[in-house]
């Protein structure tokens, strides 16, 4: 009884708290309007540099800050602002029809459920803008931003200064010719600054020419994220004693896929009263046959990758590691009732899967989940859900380095230039002062306040997502542009089958014809510009 007191006397403390710093972090963000110097962005640098296709960023201290530790245009050689434009017309995702992934991020005031921290943030960046050059940020909602960019295009309208379409969106505008190639604007827009995303970067650009890449001016790369929620009381209640604290088996490397799988299965139980496992049952594990993909990639293999010139390949199937690890995942995935509930499998049969999958881990029948950050958010609907933690992904093969955290590419944003954009100069230096000032603003209301120190529940998941989760998010070409692949393991987990070398097999030929016209397009597109 007196643990019980300690512990509730503890969270009541940590409570208090987390109240009063989500306070000081939001005054301060007000307080940057007032004086016209935005706030410093903080964690998220990794120790040292990320190889391709991961995020990186600059240390602090370096010519990208002021004294005060400020992200600034400054000591970059920006040139003067020149331009005579009034307003910089931003086309972005409603929340028409993307109900979960629409934009946040550029336009203030728009939507009742953001989060009053991130609203304040956009309000600031934007203020700023406004005050140093005399430019009103002006989101334009549209319900499918590469529909609109295409119509744009057709009609020579000249609507829009730049657009944030998802990234999928993106590689085909670029296919097809309607995008800006960003390093001819490099005059303004400086790729190598710590406020733009090298592994996006790195994993975005096809020959050297890149047409659309991410950075802090969006938070959906890392609302896309993907981690692991567990439910600490049944972990703590079932499996504690035996494996001992899994923050700890993270820390000393040992949180493993076929510990998760291990976990799973112990305490997966037919509980519903029906015989026969349905979604009303207790899972180790609430998934989607897309996970599929993700866990393949949270090992650190690829679907494609680069040579020497910064042209696509194919990578999965063409080593034995690739090979091994996508049945291994396959495998582990496809036992199905053993341990885990794949919500794909109740279409038809509830209104909504994602509705279901959320349902299974809110009301305390499920142990783990695999979780997009923008999940995180929907768990405060859950008023008897016991308390949760964050891990990352786990690691898949023994001989893996770093825990992998794979970003949905498929529904983050990717900021670009139209080729109907009236002024693509004045687009640039909008898209960078942008950039930079996110870095300041938004980036921490989102990370620090809202998921930090809102939504995380203990000290433990802040230490995973800063030193384990989101300073190793990775990219995957291969999820990018598609190349035939973004789909491939998902077609093999609903078929339960792990016959990934066969699979490859027939589609080779088609993969590869549809690389080489995206690299051809890319330079062809590159040289009319």
């Amino acid at each position: 009884m007196q643990a019980l007191h300690s512990t509730a006397h503890s969270l009541r403390w940590r409570s208090v708290f987390l109240c009063a710093l989500c306070l000081i972090l939001l005054s301060g963000i007000l307080l940057t309007a007032c004086e016209n110097t935005p706030e410093p962005a903080s964690s998220e640098a990794p120790e040292s540099a990320a190889p391709t296709g991961e995020s990186s960023q600059e240390p602090a201290g370096n010519k990208y800050q002021d004294a005060d530790g400020r992200y600034t245009l400054q000591n970059i050689g920006m040139p003067e602002f020149s331009f005579s434009e009034k307003e910089f017309r931003v086309c972005v995702t409603s929340n028409e029809q993307a109900t979960t992934y629409f934009s946040e991020e550029i336009g203030y005031d728009m939507y009742d459920t953001t989060d009053t921290v991130l609203n304040e943030a956009v309000k600031t960046r934007n203020h700023l803008i406004e005050e140093q050059y005399d430019v009103s940020i002006v989101a334009v909602p549209v319900k499918v931003v590469a529909t609109s960019v295409r119509e744009d295009a057709t009609a020579s309208t000249n609507l829009y200064d730049a657009a944030m379409p998802y990234m999928p969106a993106c590689g085909n505008l670029a296919l097809e010719g309607l995008l800006l190639d960003l390093t001819h604007y490099d005059k303004y827009i400086h790729l190598d600054a710590p406020w733009w995303d090298q592994g996006a970067n790195q994993s975005l650009s096809i020959g050297g020419h890149l047409y659309f890449t991410v950075g802090d001016i969006s938070i959906m790369q890392k609302i896309t994220s993907t981690a692991i929620t567990f439910n600490k009381t049944m972990y703590a209640e079932q499996l504690e004693d035996t494996y001992g604290d899994l923050y700890q088996m993270v820390r000393d490397h040992k949180w493993t896929l076929d510990t998760m799988y291990a976990m799973g299965r112990a305490v997966t139980a037919d509980t519903d009263g029906v015989l026969g496992m349905t979604s009303d049952d207790t899972f180790g594990l609430s998934s989607s046959s897309g996970d599929s993909t993700v866990y393949y990639r949270a090992s650190g293999e690829h679907l494609i990758t680069k040579d020497a010139n910064d042209l696509p390949q194919l990578y999965i199937g063409t080593t034995e590691s690739s090979i091994t690890t996508a049945q291994k995942v396959l495998s582990i995935l496809t036992t199905g009732d053993e341990w885990l509930m794949n919500c794909e499998e109740y279409q038809g049969k509830v209104s909504d899967i994602w509705v279901l999958s959320l349902d299974v881990f809110g009301e305390n029948r499920c142990l783990f989940r695999t979780t997009r950050f923008s999940a995180i958010k929907k768990l405060r609907n859950y008023d008897n859900a016991s308390d949760f933690g964050i891990v990352p992904m786990p690691l898949v093969t023994a001989t893996q380095e770093e825990y992998c955290t794979p970003s949905a590419s498929t529904e983050a944003f990717g900021i670009c230039i139209p080729v109907s954009a009236p002024n693509p100069e004045f687009s640039a230096y909008m898209i960078e002062a942008m950039c930079c000032l996110a870095k300041n603003t938004i980036t921490p209301a989102y990370y620090e306040v809202t998921l930090k120190h809102r939504d995380s529940k203990d000290a433990e998941s802040e230490e995973m997502l800063d030193h384990y989760i989101f300073n190793h998010v990775s990219y995957d070409p291969g999820m990018v542009f598609g190349f035939g692949l973004t789909y491939l393991m998902n077609s093999l987990y609903t078929n339960k089958s792990t016959d990934i070398v066969s699979k490859l097999d027939a589609n080779r030929s088609s993969i590869e014809t549809t690389i080489k016209e995206f690299i051809e397009a890319y330079e062809k597109n590159s040289q009319a510009q």
